[in-house]
């Protein structure tokens, strides 16, 4: 038996101290980490995975991509910056438009659910606007020879 003292400054006596478990306890507690453990793990393993064999992809295309541009004469790659420059200026109003509605719509936010849509439309906005700069890069690409470039890419000199 072990002695402790109790919150009126009194001893008491209990038979198990309150950090002492029985195998049984002791065991169930385990199971429960070690599934809990084993779960992110196998979850992170199919993330890691994936985004490992997205990341091998996009380096493919991208090199691909440079061996591609290397090939280009100076004219060519003065043509195909302007045009990419160009669409980046021409651009710019919608996508600080975009960045203001954003603020706006998450300063009227009341909820997470609110600044939940307001990201989401930001998404998929800022998405449209990517794809439209892609399909002009594109157009350009296709006249210069170039395979067009790929989805999920960003745009950049």
């Amino acid at each position: 038996m072990r002695k402790q003292l109790g919150p009126d400054g009194l001893g008491t006596t209990q038979s198990h101290s309150a950090r002492t478990f029985s195998p049984a306890r002791l065991s169930g507690i385990l199971l429960i980490h070690c599934l809990a453990l084993s779960a992110i793990a196998l979850y992170q393993s199919e993330g890691q995975a994936q985004s490992f064999l997205q990341r091998r992809i996009q380096r493919r295309m991208q090199e691909r991509q440079l061996q591609e541009e290397a090939k280009l004469t100076e004219s060519q790659k003065q043509q195909l910056f302007q045009v990419r420059r160009d669409w980046f200026l021409s651009s710019y109003e919608k996508r600080l438009a975009l960045f203001q509605s954003t603020q706006a719509c998450l300063k009227d936010a009341q909820t997470f659910q609110d600044g939940k849509e307001c990201r989401s439309k930001r998404r998929q906005a800022g998405r449209q606007l990517l794809e439209e700069g892609r399909q002009v890069m594109n157009a350009e690409r296709q006249r210069l020879g170039l395979s067009p470039l790929p989805t999920g890419l960003p745009l950049s000199f």
